[in-house]
C-alpha cells in the first residue's frame, strides 16, 4: 500500500514539473514574438517646456507643438 501511495504521488509531482515547465516557455515563447513599438517623436511644449509624444500634441496655426489646448489658446 505504501508503495502505491508513493507512485501517485510521483506521478502527481511529474505532472505538476511537466505543467510548470510548460507554462514558462509559453510565456518565454510570447514573449520573444511580441515586439515593442517604434518610438514615438517627443516635442517640448511652445509655452511650457514640457516633452509630449507627437500624437498628444495640439498644434497651432504655425505648426507649433503644446501640450495641451489651453497652451496652444494661450499661445
Amino acid at each position: 500500500m505504501k508503495y502505491l501511495l508513493l507512485f501517485v504521488v510521483v506521478i502527481v509531482v511529474l505532472m505538476l514539473h511537466k505543467k510548470n515547465r510548460a507554462s514558462q516557455q509559453s510565456v518565454q515563447e510570447r514573449a520573444k514574438t511580441q515586439r515593442l513599438s517604434a518610438p514615438e517623436p517627443m516635442h517640448a511644449c511652445t509655452r511650457c517646456g514640457v516633452n509630449v509624444p507627437a500624437s498628444r500634441c495640439v498644434w497651432d496655426a504655425q505648426q507649433r507643438p503644446y501640450c495641451c489646448a489651453e497652451h496652444a489658446r494661450q499661445g
